[in-house]
């Protein structure tokens, strides 16, 4: 059925008709609904291409995906792809096209911001890997492009957006090796530019203050996200160079394999004579050898719920959203019990 047909049916005008699919204010919520309703009824489905040509926007989302660093192996993309699913599912249901651009550099990221901006002519973008201070954001802002962000700045910058609680999260972790008995942890993190690495870094500095445990720098490492195969070196040697370790904080699943190569490599089970553990993702959930224990939470609901604020903050005009989602500890046997 075409959009002249329906509106026959629905005794209004094509541009009525068409204006209440798109969601605009000036049409009725009863009218829009009614229209909906027969939309699907008769399976219309407006034609993106047509619309395009006709208002010189397209009805379409943008996400440009990065595959550098860490994730240059699809391997460490599960999250990425967990995200998406959930934005698919809510584009689906609105008839809204996802349009994905991939960069294998920062560099490349900012050109594929442009093209969807300036050449794809899209409105609506969601960004991830959130840094401190983001370009990506002065440049959507200066357009004047609806957004979501997976993942805020520091200075929590008037935007919408979606995270998890990166800060609780590790401050979950850490409890949770202090009730083991843990005091001699340490972290393994990213560049601290990726502002939930940032984060991540103070939920854990603020847990050992709390617990009276004092910071050693020696059991902290901080790993470029371009330089993932740096991370197995790195602990290595941070293992041999303080022995009272007893567990490893990983703040990503890459650190997590380099922190098992490493322990494996120097005799250690862990579970018994060390301990590990992470964040959920793919890697340590069904691949990891042991399985790791990791702190879980909600990505492809994150996905879903950046799609409806999108859609919410275009119907209502420059409002601020924002969704924290909450993490819990999944044990997998990988943390042990420290006895005094």
């Amino acid at each position: 059925m075409n959009i002249k047909e329906l509106a026959k049916k629905l005794d209004l005008s094509i541009t009525t008709v068409s204006r209440a699919l798109g969601g605009y204010s000036d049409v009725s919520e009863k009218t829009r609904q009614r229209v909906k309703k027969f939309a699907i009824k008769y399976q219309y489905s407006p034609n993106p291409y047509a619309s395009t040509l006709a208002s010189g926007k397209t009805k379409t989302v943008g996400y440009v995906l990065p595959i550098y660093g860490t994730n240059t192996s699809t391997l460490n993309q599960g999250n990425f792809f967990q995200f998406i699913s959930g934005m698919s599912d809510e584009l689906l249901s609105e008839s809204i096209q996802l349009q994905i651009l991939f960069a294998k550099s920062e560099q490349e990221e900012i050109q594929a911001y442009k093209k969807l901006i300036f050449e794809q002519k899209i409105e609506n973008i969601v960004l991830q890997n959130i840094k401190t201070e983001d370009l990506r954001i002065k440049l959507l802002n200066k357009y004047k492009i609806n957004y979501v962000a997976w993942g805020k700045t520091e200075s929590n910058q008037n935007f919408s957006w979606v995270d998890l609680d990166n800060k609780g999260a590790v401050q979950t972790i850490t409890k949770y090796l202090i009730k083991k008995n843990h005091k001699n942890i340490s972290y393994i993190n990213i560049s601290e530019k990726y502002n939930f690495a940032n984060e991540r870094k103070k939920g854990f500095l603020e847990c050992l203050k709390l617990n009276k445990i004092k910071f050693n720098k020696s059991y902290y490492r901080s790993i470029k996200l371009e330089e993932p195969g740096k991370s197995f070196e790195i602990i290595t040697n941070m293992l041999l160079e303080n022995k009272n370790i007893t567990a490893i904080i990983c703040s990503t699943e890459f650190s997590a394999l380099s922190a098992i190569k490493a322990c494996n490599n120097l005799n250690y089970e862990i579970g018994k004579d060390i301990s590990i553990i992470t964040f959920d993702g793919p890697l340590v959930r069904d691949l990891s050898t042991p399985p790791i224990t990791a702190a879980s939470f909600p990505v492809k609901e994150l996905g879903k719920k950046a799609i409806n604020i999108l859609l919410d903050k275009k119907k209502s005009q420059d409002k601020t959203i924002n969704y924290l989602a909450k993490s819990y500890i999944i044990e997998r046997g990988s943390v042990h019990f420290v006895n005094l």
